[in-house]
């Protein structure tokens, strides 16, 4: 008996693979953009997945699904948020190495600050809502 999971997520999907249990214990894990072929060793189920600071999605499964992991509309505003204030750093650090000057600006400042209470709110919200979801393919 096999399920197929596909995970297909962004920027920070990338990063770290998440651990897919199947009725609380550990069937394997997948990274972003791969499709895994996992044995279960019941004819159907509850799926569920493992990441660190993230609310668990679960799903009911039997032998032969396919289920897909996408993100949710709160992770990819995240990683939208992660890649512009990454921009953001490398065009400062690269002007700086340029120009052997810092930008002499109130407003940089003020933009970090925003960066940062904005980055520590998504990692409070994280903990009450999940990061991804499980849907079945037909």
């Amino acid at each position: 008996m096999e399920i197929t999971v596909k995970r297909r997520t962004w920027f920070l999907g990338w990063l770290i693979p998440l651990s897919i249990k199947f009725n609380r214990k550990t069937i394997g894990s997948v990274g972003g953009f791969h499709t895994k072929t996992m044995e279960i060793p019941e004819e159907s189920g509850t799926l569920t997945y493992n990441q660190p600071l993230d609310k668990t999605d679960r799903i009911g499964v039997k032998d032969g699904d396919v289920v897909l992991i996408k993100e949710t509309m709160l992770s990819k505003i995240v990683n939208i948020f992660v890649l512009i204030a990454t921009i953001f750093t490398i065009s400062y650090n690269v002007n700086t190495l340029r120009t052997g000057y810092f930008y002499q600006s109130e407003m940089l400042g003020t933009i970090g600050m925003f960066y940062l209470i904005i980055f520590v709110t998504f990692i409070v919200f994280s903990f009450f809502f999940n990061s991804y979801k499980f849907v079945k393919e037909d």
